[in-house]
């Protein structure tokens, strides 16, 4: 008798452990679909920001965005991303202009690590980097 329970609470204790661990968890396909919602990018050294309302597809680790900026320019981009944990990366490889050309920062693209969040239909990220000046830049997303 005393082994039955003990191998029935080592079964729970094992199924439970299991479940707790894998909640909150997210993997890259779960976030797959096409996104709209808000970007704000905000100059904090400065007091300065500004938003715009971008479309970004996730699909086999790959995403595109458009809309950034609400110029002609600096408007589209891809690339690769990845999950780790609470982190999204950002792999852009390729946007409509080269930052560097005209001496701009490329900080502000989709590229790089970003904490977030996905609940439901909706994903939430940022982050903070300091280029000289401290800015944040933050999206608000939800799935279409």
């Amino acid at each position: 008798m005393n082994m039955k329970r003990l191998a029935l609470v080592t079964f729970l204790a094992l199924t439970c452990g299991t479940l707790l661990t894998s909640c909150g968890k997210t993997d890259a396909n779960e976030i797959e679909g096409t996104y709209t919602g808000t970007y704000t990018s905000s100059n904090i050294s400065r007091d300065f920001s500004w938003s715009s309302t971008p479309t970004i597809e996730f699909k086999n680790g790959k995403y595109t965005y458009s809309e950034l900026s609400n110029n002609n320019y600096y408007n589209c981009g891809s690339g690769n991303f990845t999950i780790e944990g609470n982190k999204i990366l950002f792999e852009l490889l390729d946007y409509d202009i080269p930052m560097e050309d005209i001496g701009v920062i490329d900080e502000w693209l989709l590229k790089g690590e970003y904490e977030y969040k996905f609940y439901g239909n909706k994903l939430r990220f940022s982050k903070t980097v300091t280029v000289g000046d401290k800015y944040s830049y933050e999206f608000e997303l939800k799935r279409n």
